[in-house]
Formats: structure tokens, C-alpha cells, sequence
């Protein structure tokens, strides 16, 4: 079986694809541990109930619903990755990546949006085409043991700031965007899971207990 997890309705609306589970989520901010999957839910949409007026009912509607699916991914089932290379998506990326992991059987392959002249990458899929989401579909990365492994520990480490109630990198996102208005110019990037080293040791270093 395959299935693909998309970072969002746009990219559904375009890709049409037959099995999908969409992440309707913003894990860049707000409770991002609890005692249990379904505990760290219930956090989450009383964050997001108080802190932008989304309704708890809504969210369990439109959000939960989704995450759900992932109790139900069978064996041996080839899992891509749809997300876009700014620190909103990545977070997300990583909160779906300390998940699937669980289950050692998925085959866990990334997409990204195509690196091409035409395409801004702040943009990510925004401006593909059919055409495009199956080119870029046929350029996925297998992510091997030692990328998950250190995606993970990255999760791991978000958070760990004693002195706040709630992990918040949105901060970084105004940071992030300077970085890829040069990255969208630069000819050669070192880079990994699209963000450079420098960035990872940003998030890394705010986040450290």
C-alpha cells in the first residue's frame, strides 16, 4: 500500500491522491508533549481554542480526524512525506516522523517542492502543477535510519526550555525567511531535509534545557 501525508488542503486539491492524510496542524507553537497521543491532542486544541479562537469541536473535526488514520496504516505500507522547506512545515514534518517511526515496518520517503528557477521556495507547492507534484514526487528522498534517527532527536529537543509553558519557534520564521530569499539565490546548498546546518543548530541551541 501507499500512502501520502500532505502539509495541507492546497496541495490535496492538486495531487488528488487516493490514499491521504492531511496535516491540519501548527506545531511550530504550543504543547507539543503529553502523557499520551490522544492527551497531547485534547492539549492541543485547548491551545489553539484559547489562543486563536478555533473551536475545540473543530479541531477534533478537522485535525484529529486526520491523525486518526495513522492508528490504522497497515504494515509494510510505503508512507510519503509532503512538506515544504520552511520551519512551519519542518516542525511538522518532524511531529509526523516521531509517529510513524513507531510502527518499524513503513517505508518513509520524503517529498520536497522541485528546486527550479520558476519556483520561489518560500513558496514551496504552491505554485506546481499537477505536472510538477509528479516530478517531484519521482525525485523523493528514502529517509534511511540515521536521517530519522536525528529528526527524531531534533523533536526531542523542542521544548526543552524549563522556563517556558509552551514551546514557540515562530520567532524563527522571520529569521527563516531571510534565509531563503538567500538560499533561493545561491547556486550550490549544503542542506538536509532542506534546512542547512546553521539552522538546525539555531533550533537546536534555542532549545536547549
Amino acid at each position: 500500500m501507499k500512502l501520502h501525508i500532505l502539509n495541507g488542503d492546497c496541495l490535496q486539491d492538486i495531487l488528488q491522491a487516493e490514499n491521504a492524510i492531511i496535516v491540519r496542524e501548527m506545531f511550530v507553537e504550543g504543547p507539543i508533549k503529553a502523557d499520551s497521543f490522544d492527551a497531547l491532542l485534547r492539549a492541543r486544541a485547548t491551545y489553539l481554542e484559547k489562543t486563536y479562537a478555533i473551536p475545540f469541536d473543530e479541531y477534533q473535526r478537522k485535525s484529529v480526524s486526520e491523525f486518526e488514520k495513522i492508528r490504522c496504516i497497515p504494515n509494510h505500507t510505503e508512507v510519503f512525506l509532503w512538506f515544504d522547506y520552511d520551519l512551519f512545515c519542518f516542525v511538522n514534518l518532524l511531529f509526523m516522523i516521531q509517529i510513524l517511526i513507531k510502527n518499524k515496518t513503513l517505508k518513509l520517503s520524503l517529498v520536497r517542492p522541485l528546486r527550479k528557477r520558476q519556483f520561489n521556495i518560500w513558496q514551496g507547492f504552491g505554485n506546481h502543477t499537477k505536472s510538477d507534484l509528479m516530478r517531484a514526487y519521482s525525485q523523493k528522498t528514502l529517509l534511511k535510519k540515521r536521517d530519522l534517527e536525528e529528526l527524531v532527536h531534533i523533536w526531542n529537543r523542542l521544548g526543552k526550555r524549563s522556563n517556558l509553558k509552551y514551546h514557540r519557534l515562530i520567532p524563527f520564521l522571520q529569521k527563516h525567511l531571510v534565509d531563503f530569499q538567500l538560499l533561493a539565490q545561491a547556486k550550490k546548498i549544503e542542506a538536509s531535509w532542506g534546512f542547512t546546518e546553521g539552522q538546525i543548530k539555531r533550533i537546536l541551541a534555542y532549545n536547549r534545557s
